[in-house]
């Protein structure tokens, strides 16, 4: 009992300096402007290969090295065009996702992530036909996955850090033809 109770007060008092290190700094959050680049899109049917995005994300603190981070996006394949003798047609895809990434500090201002990413898109489809009709839009089946992400960041100031990530993207165009690779993406994120 005695080898308890002299074990107990070490432990409250390790906590109680690790709650009073992060009692400032918990949590930080902000959101972030993301382009990125999907090689293929264009000819998968899905869009344009760059895309753009916004997400909101919050970062819990583990220790001054180490965190979590979680973010919540939306990501939008811009209309691409596509030719086909008598008629036009026009393709695009948007979706959401979330990630959750363990992320290590280097130093102060340069960290690396890895994590997963889920994430549920949709294809769009329009044609338009040399007489000046067109067929109502037609949409694809949802694509559901979860797939891995790695990526390096650099905190630039209080308020602004710049990401870099790869990640495994997977979804398919309006006729179920599903298409996968390694999306680029380039993030700017607004700390609040």
């Amino acid at each position: 009992m005695k080898l308890h109770s002299h074990l107990l007060i070490p432990a409250i008092l390790i906590a109680c300096g690790a709650s009073a290190a992060h009692a400032q700094e918990t949590w930080d959050a902000g959101f972030k402007l993301v382009a990125g680049n999907f090689s293929g899109a264009d000819g998968a049917g899905i869009g344009q290969t760059k895309n753009y995005g916004v997400a909101m994300f919050g970062t819990y603190i583990l220790t001054r090295r180490q965190s979590l981070e979680f973010d919540g996006g939306y990501r939008y394949f811009p209309t691409a065009t596509t030719v086909n003798g008598g008629f036009t047609q026009d393709d695009k895809t948007d979706g959401y996702y979330a990630s959750a990434l363990y992320r290590w500090g280097w130093r102060q201002d340069l960290y690396a992530h890895a994590g997963l990413r889920a994430s549920r898109f949709r294809a769009e489809n329009r044609a338009s036909y040399s007489d000046g009709t067109s067929s109502p839009v037609v949409k694809g089946a949802f694509t559901s996955v979860v797939k891995p992400i790695v990526g390096v960041g650099a905190r630039l100031s209080d308020q602004y850090s710049v990401e870099m990530n790869l990640v495994s993207f997977e979804t398919s165009n309006i006729s179920g033809k599903t298409t996968s690779g390694t999306m680029v993406e380039v993030a700017l994120a607004i700390h609040l």
